[in-house]
């Protein structure tokens, strides 16, 4: 019997992971390609439009956590953190699995106006992924796999700061959020500490080294030094860093789709903050660098003292208060979109291309798709982890 209902309950959950997603994709795409012409005439009020759609859609993603019974426990400096949500921040935060832009997704959403209004840069693999589709109408970016020749990486860097420049200001994003490990630690660590060996840099067991490029980049841009002719122009300024470590119980953190089937059998998940001023960053190459690895250093040891003691050491640690009814009436607010479109948009467009050359198209999608997400992550020799 329990088998049966193991079985039921995996199949339900499955049905409602899918529709859900079926539900939320196209409405968000359709109403954005509806709204160009506001985007057009009133930008101000399309991207604000915009953060309500990507806020909605994160809470169709946590109602997956949330009927998991999947909790957070925060702790560091969380009053500061919420005293600057509707300021402009860069979110660094560790990478262990697929699990982590979930479990960012379900602390976002109790953030108040940050969690429509940030920006997420990620591998540029994710582009391909309906995720991937939503973040681009959102103005996301993606960065090209670490490596490369120094001018290739140089000629990434700079596509990056020249989307953050039309980017950020336009679409009125608050915080930026990145890894800078710049993939997996179960992919890069062995590559990290043979870089940190090599040139006398930490050797880190529970982080990697960050690559400092990305986050260089986005603080030259949007947090220029003072003297700069830029700062005279940037009401947008960056003014915070917040170093964000998520931490899984024993150790082990589990993949996206393993964490939202869990059947309640995963224990809260630790997140840590730490709130930096950006005016107390240095900003010369060598000193960012060694202030980067210093904080990856102390992340390194405070997962080694989570996961002996279970806890970060703070006396202040709170439960995430969850926000099931938000969740639940973003899904509410996407399905009457769903059946409208369905029956004026998708059905008639349908009939007019044909069965046969949409699945046709769908395959070479998913052939395309495969092809990608083989060749990104065979097992292959890992760049040392460069500076930039």
């Amino acid at each position: 019997m329990s088998r049966l209902l193991s079985v039921m309950y995996y199949a339900a959950k499955g049905a409602y992971f899918v529709v859900t997603q079926c539900l939320v994709i196209p409405v968000f795409i359709t109403l954005h390609l509806l709204l160009l012409p506001i985007k057009v005439a009133r930008p101000s009020l399309f991207w604000t439009i915009d953060a309500f759609l990507f806020e909605a859609a994160q809470g169709v993603v946590t109602s997956w956590l949330y009927v998991e019974g999947v909790t957070l426990k925060e702790s560091g400096d969380i009053l500061k953190l919420k005293a600057i949500s509707n300021d402009e921040a860069l979110l660094l935060c560790n990478h262990q699995s697929t699990s982590d832009i979930p479990i960012a997704m379900l602390s976002l959403y109790t953030k108040g106006e940050a969690a429509g209004h940030v920006m997420w840069i990620m591998d540029h693999v994710f582009r391909l992924t309906h995720f991937g589709w939503i973040s681009q109408c959102h103005g996301d970016y993606f960065l090209k796999k670490p490596g490369g020749t120094k001018t290739e990486r140089n000629n990434n860097l700079l596509k990056f700061k020249k989307h953050l420049r039309r980017t950020y200001l336009k679409t009125r994003k608050k915080w930026i959020f990145l890894f800078p490990e710049g993939g997996f630690l179960s992919t890069l660590k062995s590559s990290s500490q043979r870089y940190a060996r090599k040139h006398g840099f930490p050797v880190l067991e529970n982080v990697c080294l960050p690559r400092l490029g990305a986050a260089s980049a986005v603080l030259d841009e949007l947090a220029p030094k003072e003297g700069s002719s830029k700062i005279q122009d940037l009401s947008g300024k960056i003014k915070w860093i917040v170093d964000m470590t998520i931490a899984y119980p024993g150790g082990e953190a589990p993949n996206g789709v393993a964490l939202v089937f869990s059947m309640g059998r995963c224990p809260p998940i630790h997140i840590h903050y730490r709130v930096f001023e950006v005016e107390t960053v240095p900003r010369d190459e060598e000193s960012f660098r060694d202030w980067m690895y210093n904080r990856y250093a102390e992340k390194d040891n405070m997962l080694k003292r989570f996961y002996k003691s279970g806890c970060f050491g703070d006396n202040l640690t709170e439960i995430v208060e969850s926000d099931m009814t938000g969740a639940f009436l973003s899904l509410l607010f996407f399905a009457p979109w769903a059946l409208c479109f369905s029956a004026y948009v998708y059905y008639p467009l349908l009939s007019i291309l044909g069965v046969q050359w949409i699945s046709f198209l769908v395959l070479l999608y998913i052939i395309y798709a495969f092809f990608n997400f083989v060749s990104y992550f065979w097992p292959t020799k890992q760049p040392e982890n460069k500076c930039s």
